[in-house]
C-alpha cells in the first residue's frame, strides 16, 4: 500500500473521501412561496441532549444563502430510488429542482421529500468556518418514525445502493 503526504493533490484527496460512504441528505423549504433547497453529502448526528444533526456545505454554495433565511428547514435522507432527483438537487441550477418529486410543506414551512427513507424538521444555528465549507449545526424539531425504506448512498462519487451483509 503506497501513502501520499501533505501537500495533497486536490484529485486524491477526493478520491480518498470517496472511499467514506454517506448518505445523501436534501435540505429543503418553502422561501418566498417556493420550494428551495440542495443535496447535502457530509452531514452526521451530534447530540440525543439537545437533538443535533451537523452538515457541511461548500463556501460557494448560491442555494444556501436563500434557504437560510427560512425559520425552519426539512431534511430528507433520500432512499434508494431517489437517485435521480439526488442529482438535481446537487446540480449548478437551482431552477426547477423540485419538478415532478413529491414533496410535502409542513406547517412550519419546511419541505420533506415524499418516500425519503426518512426525514426531519430543525432549526439553523450560525455558519461555523471550516476550510472551504463551513458547518451548521441544525437543531431536530420533528422526526419521521417507522420508515422501512433502504437510503441511498453517495459512494466513489456515485449514487450506490445499500447491500444486506
Amino acid at each position: 500500500m503506497t501513502s501520499t503526504q501533505e501537500p495533497f493533490d486536490q484529485h486524491a484527496l477526493r478520491s480518498f473521501y470517496g472511499q467514506m460512504p454517506s448518505g445523501v441528505l436534501a435540505l429543503a423549504a418553502m422561501v418566498d412561496g417556493a420550494p428551495v433547497g440542495f443535496a447535502v453529502s457530509s452531514f452526521t448526528n451530534v447530540s440525543l441532549d439537545p437533538p443535533l444533526v451537523v452538515v457541511s456545505i461548500r463556501n460557494e454554495s448560491s442555494t444556501w444563502p436563500v434557504l437560510s433565511r427560512a425559520a425552519v428547514i426539512g431534511a430528507s435522507i433520500l432512499a434508494e430510488p431517489q437517485a435521480e432527483f439526488g442529482t438535481r438537487l446537487a446540480g449548478r441550477h437551482a431552477e426547477g429542482r423540485f419538478d415532478s418529486v413529491g414533496h410535502t410543506v409542513t406547517d412550519s414551512g419546511a419541505v420533506v421529500i415524499d418516500d425519503a427513507a426518512a426525514w426531519f424538521e430543525a432549526t439553523v444555528s450560525e455558519p461555523i468556518p471550516a476550510g472551504d465549507h463551513f458547518l451548521v449545526l441544525l437543531t431536530l424539531r420533528a422526526i419521521s418514525e417507522g420508515a422501512d425504506r433502504a437510503p441511498l448512498l453517495f459512494f466513489r462519487s456515485k449514487f450506490a445502493a445499500v447491500r444486506d451483509a
